[in-house]
């Protein structure tokens, strides 16, 4: 029998990504201030047809419409049910056949990894990219280190993390995360990030016991480590660290998490900003979700990030039921989270191998 709890947790986290992606989606790259004005002041508080006129494949969408933040994390999720375990070759094949079926609201940095590993594929390896392979150095500041990575995590952390506590369970995430997060994004703060938010994730799946101080250690912890295995693999400064750091000194002032964290749509920026929403949330999913839509600029990115939080530790009870019958993926969602609970019943994925170490190149054919 699969633990009520663990389901709910998983089931939680799944649906309040998807909820949370949908209430960010009508507002996505707008300000908190043209929020508040498009909504009359009251900012977003339910899902409503698209308010921004930046991103042109969302304009139509009805009401509880999801984006890649949803998608890309159900490839993740395919690709650990269908491998019983983390197959980074599979979760490459995943991309590109998602690719296949719609880029619709994908980014730039996304697209041109699936297109790569593609040509990979369709070779027989001969051109392209295997994924195994990083994605190359970003050609300028600010490229190849958008979230990414870190919209795939939730699967990855619920399968190697949840109700795991081991090092050698949060050795085996940081591999996994990392090799998840280079294939398509090439530099590291981004991947870091998601190694991040994969923590908290789990932090928060572990419901009434977590509290802010456990999971900011087990946070920073992370992030330390995985900083210092990584120290020679494209050391771009400032370090995620820097910005993590910055986000939780300000857990008390919502302004200057809004104004001065959430910068810009840079995982070091967005990651930082969304854990420590949620921890200003514990228990809340409605308040944690709200608070960080309306913060403005990557609104479905940030409201799915925090929803996976607090979804992961109020479950489904937790979040508000008009919001679970409005997303229009929901069945389908809920899913997807009872297909991974039931592959990982007895199922260890610490047995999961590791493909191919980002710096070993030579070994790839």
């Amino acid at each position: 029998m699969i633990d009520e709890r663990f389901l709910d947790s998983v089931r939680g986290g799944f649906i309040g990504l998807g909820a949370g992606d949908a209430l960010g989606v009508p507002v996505e790259t707008m300000s908190h201030e043209a929020i508040m004005a498009a909504t009359g002041g009251s900012g977003i508080t339910d899902y409503i047809a698209p308010k921004q006129l930046r991103v042109k494949d969302t304009l139509n969408l009805p009401p509880g419409s999801t984006s890649d933040d949803t998608q890309l994390a159900r490839v993740t999720n395919r690709s650990l049910v269908r491998c019983r375990g983390f197959n980074l070759d599979d979760q490459g094949i995943g991309l590109v056949e998602e690719f296949e079926a719609s880029t619709f609201g994908w980014g730039g940095t996304t697209t041109e990894a699936a297109k790569a590993i593609k040509l990979w594929r369709d070779s027989g390896g001969k051109q392209g990219r295997h994924p195994a392979a990083p994605a190359p150095p970003p050609s300028k500041e600010g490229s190849s280190a958008g979230s990414g990575p870190a919209m795939k995590i939730f699967p990855l952390a619920a399968y190697c993390l949840f109700g795991r506590d081991s090092d050698k369970a949060a050795a085996m995430f940081l591999a996994h995360a990392m090799d998840l997060g280079l294939m398509t994004h090439g530099d590291p703060r981004a991947c870091i990030a998601s190694v991040a938010l994969g923590q908290a994730i789990a932090g928060f799946a572990a419901g009434a016991s977590a509290d802010r101080a456990a999971i900011i250690a087990r946070v920073e912890t992370a992030v330390a480590h995985a900083e210092a295995q990584y120290r020679f693999f494209r050391p771009y400064q400032p370090p995620f660290s820097s910005y993590l750091a910055r986000a939780f000194a300000l857990l008390d002032d919502p302004v200057a998490l809004r104004t001065e964290v959430n910068a810009s749509f840079l995982a070091v920026h967005s990651i930082p900003f969304a854990i420590a929403t949620a921890l200003r949330h514990p228990g809340d999913f409605r308040g944690g979700v709200i608070e960080a839509v309306n913060a403005g600029k990557d609104t479905d990115t940030v409201g799915s990030m925090v929803g996976a939080m607090l979804g992961s530790q109020v479950g489904l009870g937790g979040i508000p039921k008009q919001w679970i019958d409005g997303l229009r993926e929901k069945d389908g969602i809920i899913a997807d989270a009872d297909a991974l609970c039931m592959m990982m019943h007895g199922y260890d994925p610490d047995d999961a191998k590791r493909v191919i170490a980002p710096w070993d190149r030579d070994k790839l054919h």
